[in-house]
């Protein structure tokens, strides 16, 4: 039995759509004191770049 071009089509966009929804999903989950990875993710990276700035405002120190 071979299936009509029309009944395949879409499934790419059914599948796309359930892929982000559940990464969306995991990204939302509380994973630890009520904080989500896009909460953990934002922090580390405000660290990174508190950090990044100090060291770029250094000064270089002569020979």
């Amino acid at each position: 039995m071979q299936l009509s071009n029309t009944r395949c089509r879409g499934q790419a966009s059914v599948e796309y759509l359930v892929v982000c929804g559940a990464l969306v999903a995991a990204l939302l989950t509380p994973v630890s004191n009520d904080d989500n990875v896009l909460d953990l993710c934002a922090d580390a990276l405000t660290e990174w770049y508190t950090a990044f700035a100090y060291t770029k405002s250094l000064s270089i120190l002569p020979n």
